[in-house]
């Protein structure tokens, strides 16, 4: 988990130009913004706008811990509930060190537009542990570059008009600043139904998050479809079981 105090955070837009990749400037061009919700305030969402149950995350595409939650528990959240349609899930950028970087790839995620969003998302958190080396050795601009190039910003200058254009500046800072009304300190940091989640492993587990879900659920007088009881029905297999195969396991930071 990584904290990263609000001043910090909007004090790294005057630096958003990468220290590898020189100052950049270009025309304020940029994504066609879906509408804005109640607050005013553009967030990008996965799955029915008018799912029963809103997941926000507010979360750093450079935070360790943001990796481990995408990795260990989205794609259970994504399957059970996104994707049947009973959670609207947000993802709020909240950049942590280096924030710079941070802030690069959301523009970037942003500029890629709302359909694509998640997948430039997705693609920065895979390849983060190569991001935060290219960073250390000052050659994060090519690494960020060719993960853009997969997303359609092509090229040097429309990388450059992509993390300098002042409107999805404006928009990443205004996201980061809904973090007061929770007082989000730390990352990932997640809202489930207008409700701040403690940091615990509940939270931070797929079994966890979907108990929590299940509960928000059950108050609306919605029960999630059980999985399908058939295959724990199944004839027991008799054929030997390979006893050296490892089980996968995911250790949280």
């Amino acid at each position: 988990m990584r904290s990263f105090n609000r001043r910090a955070a909007l004090s790294a837009f005057a630096l958003l130009a990468l220290a590898a990749c020189g100052s950049a400037t270009g025309d304020d061009t940029g994504p066609s913004a879906p509408a804005a919700n109640s607050d005013g305030i553009v967030d990008m969402v996965l799955g029915n706008a008018d799912a029963p149950v809103t997941l926000i995350e507010y979360a750093s595409i450079t935070c360790g811990a943001c990796l481990q939650f995408h990795q260990a528990v989205m794609p259970t959240i994504k399957e059970d509930y996104v994707e049947t349609g009973l959670v609207r899930f947000v993802f709020r950028e909240f950049p942590t060190p280096p924030a710079n970087v941070a802030i690069a790839g959301f523009a970037m995620a942003r500029c890629a537009g709302p359909d694509k969003y998640y997948d430039v998302i997705d693609d920065l958190f895979e390849a983060q542990p190569g991001i935060l080396a290219a960073t250390r050795q000052g050659a994060v601009k090519p690494a960020l570059m060719t993960i853009a190039a997969r997303h359609g910003i092509v090229g040097e200058e429309a990388f450059d008009a992509c993390i300098s254009d002042r409107e999805i500046r404006q928009t990443i800072a205004d996201v980061i600043l809904t973090g007061e009304e929770y007082a989000v300190q730390s990352t990932p940091t997640l809202i489930l139904q207008g409700n701040k989640l403690e940091n615990t492993f509940q939270a931070r587990s797929a079994d966890g998050l979907s108990a929590l879900i299940d509960l928000e659920l059950a108050a609306l007088g919605i029960e999630r479809a059980a999985e399908d009881e058939n295959e724990a029905e199944a004839p027991v297999d008799t054929a030997p079981v390979d006893d050296t195969a490892d089980a996968e396991t995911t250790e949280a930071e």
